[in-house]
Order: structure tokens, then sequence, then C-alpha cells
């Protein structure tokens, strides 16, 4: 049985959890470490919604490209490391780039940002894919 204040908590904690874990991930962006924690709060979220709302819910809210996510985000983070093998630097030897222009404060971008996005993608598609099979061998 759900439980109509779970879900009512639920629906106003659940947009909340999504910009904490987008904090999370931007912050790691100068160093590594960003990706992974945001991915453990995006499970949270999952986990919570599933709680709330049943696993079927979440389950056909989900888009098909999750069960690919765990690959993609592998792809991306061995792809940061690119650009420094094409310098003829070290693999995963990041990258700062500034932009912006004259009278605007600039923006720092960096492959770190990329990688950590990478491990982000993984962690989140690896437990969407542990909650589901949780989900699959729970329901009748």
């Amino acid at each position: 049985m759900r439980s109509p204040f779970l879900s009512h908590v639920a629906t106003g904690l659940l947009p909340l959890i999504a910009v904490f874990a987008l904090f999370l991930l931007l912050r790691g962006h100068d160093a590594p470490g960003g990706g992974f924690i945001a991915g453990l709060v995006t499970t949270i979220a999952f986990v919570l919604a599933a709680l709330a709302f049943g696993a079927g819910a979440v389950r056909t809210a989900l888009p098909r490209l999750a069960c690919r996510m765990p690959w993609i985000g592998l792809l991306v983070a061995a792809g940061s490391g690119l650009p420094a093998v094409a310098h003829g630097q070290g693999f995963l030897t990041h990258y700062h780039v500034q932009l912006g222009a004259a009278e605007a404060p600039a923006l720092g971008l960096s492959t770190t940002l990329l990688f950590d996005v990478g491990v982000y993608l993984t962690v989140v598609g690896a437990a969407i894919k542990v909650l589901d099979a949780f989900a699959a061998e729970a329901s009748p």
C-alpha cells in the first residue's frame, strides 16, 4: 500500500534532489569526484520515486536509453582522455579552457567535467539496472 503522504513529500523533494545532484556534478568540475556522488544522489531520487509511486511507474518513466547509460558513460569518460593523447600528453591529462567576452566573467571549462559526466552516467545507469532487476524480482 502506497502512502499519500510519501507521494506528496516525494513530489516536493524530487526536484530539489535533482538540483542538488546537478550542483554536486558541477562542483567537481575542476577536480574529479563530483560525478560519482551526484550519481549516488540521483540514484536516491529513483529509489524515493519507486517507494512513493511504485516501481512500475518509475520503470515506465525511464527512457529506453537508461539501459545503455553505463556504456555511454564509460565511452564519455574514456573520451575525455583523448584530447590529451591527441596533443602528445598522457591519457586523462585534463585541459582547461576559459571562455568569455571582455565584459563578462570568464567561464572555465575542462575535460575534467566531461570525465565527471561520464562517471555520473555510468553510476546512474548501473544503479538503474540494479534497481530494475530488484523491482522485476519483487513484482509477482
